[in-house]
């Protein structure tokens, strides 16, 4: 993250909504960027006029949990990810708060929303902001490069390692405490309720936010169909997001039972999940939402380790062909496939164990979730 000041006024109209909320930063005065929001001024190529830049990890005030010591305002901070690491945080929020601390938020414009509906967040601050603002607060927990920034075997479950940055030990909080469920408005049930009436529904992210973690657009359609045809008494909806391509989605795969949507408001989707029959997905927001809400979920991994990631979720079932690399999982954080990644005789778009699901693995997964969650 970086601290940023300017020698003059700088209005950004035509990049508002790449850079966040701010439309003018003020000359003089200094401001927080996300590290990925700061390099959009590098993307730009223009010529800003920089007073001060200064890295601003060393200048915050972490936090090291006593029982009997003060607590105070704590900002909580992660930038790592995206919409599931957002998810993943929302238990240590809680679990500060219920120990006596004042929990706010800061994020990204487009991860605020995440964050509505708990009582215990006290407010949210957006990205980019003053840098005065963040003097307001006791604790900062940056959790920048703490959940799956970086790349080895034998990693913690996520919550487990912020607990762990905060000073609580991770064993003395209950697995209950470690997954927390969104609240809904009324106004968010009843929208729900309304859609897809009578159906059982299922759910199927096609693709998430790093190639390297996703199945291809014909090998992602093709798991669907599968999904589609095996379970014909549920309608399945393929998820797609903004960065999607159309190969995914733009063209119908002529089945009654299937139909992709895009959903702008995304806790309707999370709304809708709680009725779920059946979630399946890569690493991604559906897998760890359906974690958080107890829905039965296959997920289908490629460098990340199930058992890590999914440690405190019931109903997940894991795909994950770990035979299919040596260093799987690798926990490796990028949209490319990495360096590391041992010789092949192809040229490697996405992850090997990725590339090892099939459709039939898929649909006796989801039978065998399936029985098992019918089971008394």
């Amino acid at each position: 993250m970086h601290v940023i000041s300017f020698l003059e006024h700088l209005w950004l109209e035509h990049h508002q909504i790449s850079i966040g909320g701010l439309q003018i930063f003020e000359a003089g005065k200094g401001y927080l960027f996300a590290d990925k929001q700061f390099d959009k001024f590098k993307e730009w190529g223009v010529q800003i006029p920089y007073e001060r830049i200064s890295k601003a990890e060393a200048m915050f005030r972490p936090l090291n949990y006593s029982e009997n010591g003060p607590k105070g305002r704590v900002l909580i901070y992660n930038g790592v990810g995206g919409m599931g690491d957002q998810i993943m945080t929302w238990p240590l929020a809680k679990i500060l708060a219920d120990r006596g601390y004042e929990i706010h938020v800061l994020t990204e414009p487009h991860l605020v929303m995440f964050w509505h509906g708990f009582p215990w967040i006290r407010s949210t601050v957006s990205l980019p902001c003053y840098w005065s603002t963040l003097q307001q607060f006791d604790h900062h927990v940056m959790l920048e490069y703490i959940s799956n920034g970086y790349a080895h075997d034998n990693q913690m479950q996520p919550i487990d390692l912020m607990l762990q940055q905060c000073g609580i030990d991770p064993a003395s909080i209950s697995d209950e405490e470690k997954r927390i469920a969104p609240l809904f408005t009324k106004m968010e049930q009843d929208i729900a309720s309304t859609l897809y009436q009578g159906r059982s529904l299922g759910f199927y992210q096609l693709a998430c936010s790093q190639q390297i973690r996703s199945l291809s657009p014909a090998h992602s359609r093709s798991v669907l169909r599968a999904l589609a045809e095996a379970f014909p008494e549920i309608y399945w909806i393929g998820i797609y997001g903004p960065l999607e391509e159309p190969a995914y989605w733009g063209e119908s795969l002529d089945l009654p039972n299937v139909e992709f949507r895009s959903f702008e408001r995304p806790r309707i989707l999370w709304s809708l999940i709680q009725r779920a029959a059946l979630c399946v997905a890569p690493d991604s927001m559906l897998v760890h939402i359906a974690g958080a809400l107890g829905r039965p979920c296959v997920g289908l991994w490629g460098p990340y380790g199930a058992a890590t990631r999914t440690k405190y979720y019931s109903n997940h079932a894991a795909i994950h062909h770990t035979d299919a690399c040596p260093l799987s999982p690798c926990h490796w954080n990028a949209i490319q496939v990495p360096h590391i990644c041992p010789p092949s005789p192809h040229p490697r778009e996405r992850c090997e164990p990725m590339l090892r699901i099939t459709p039939e693995e898929v649909v006796a997964a989801a039978k065998a979730l399936l029985h098992s969650a019918d089971r008394p």
